[in-house]
């Protein structure tokens, strides 16, 4: 008679396991999945563009390169991957891959300044500020960073180190909270799992950076 008793309390510890399982579960899926929105923002420009739009986005730029007759330093005219308009005036970046890249700040009377010399793969805007994603993965090299552009008190614009990236970032997508998603890729040298390898990150709207499982992004 007594183990009779103690029958319907099964049901209800399995009911109330169900629950708290199903909770946590809820608790993991808002910590951890994030939602992704919109195409892109971190898109390069295309080069089908309207008359005119091209000559507008050029900028002078060099390379520097060094063989046994010395130094040669080559000048021309880069037309920009990137372009994000701040400050009275318009950010410039570009990516030449293994050649190169740079981000420059045009003001409203065409003076060009070079804010950093490396491969610009995207210029967005965020609650906090102007960020620059950098970076290069190419053959057993890569290395990335992301940079806060900003004006002092003085006007001039200059761009600062934010966080450093293990290699080149890439599809930057914003998510429905305001923060933004994006890959990695890099080359790793190790000799079991060595070559090109992918990561995720979340940059937050207050500029924290963490890893992001990429499973745990979704679309809308």
């Amino acid at each position: 008679m007594g183990n009779q008793g103690k029958k319907p309390l099964v049901p209800v510890i399995v009911l109330l396991c169900a629950m708290l399982c199903l909770c946590v579960g809820f608790w993991v899926r808002e910590r951890l999945v994030v939602k992704v929105q919109g195409a892109v923002v971190a898109r390069a420009l295309t080069a089908s563009t309207p008359v005119g739009v091209d000559a507008a986005r050029n900028y002078p730029a060099e390379t520097v390169g060094v063989d046994e007759a010395g130094t040669h330093v080559h000048r021309f005219l880069q037309k920009a991957d990137y372009t994000y308009t701040a400050f009275n005036g318009e950010l410039l970046g570009a990516d030449r891959g293994e050649w190169g890249g740079e981000l420059v700040f045009r003001d409203a009377s065409g003076a060009v300044q070079t804010l950093l010399r490396q491969n610009v793969r995207g210029i967005v805007g965020m609650p906090f500020g102007i960020v620059v994603f950098t970076g290069l993965s190419h053959m057993r090299h890569s290395t990335g960073g992301i940079f806060r552009v900003e004006q002092r008190n003085d006007g001039a614009v200059v761009a600062t180190p934010l966080h450093s990236l293990r290699g080149a970032p890439g599809d930057v997508r914003w998510t429905t909270r305001g923060d933004l998603v994006f890959t990695v890729d890099y080359v790793s040298r190790g000799r079991l799992f060595g070559g090109m390898h992918t990561q995720c990150f979340l940059l937050k709207r207050s500029g924290d950076l963490r890893r992001q499982p990429c499973l745990a992004i979704a679309g809308e």
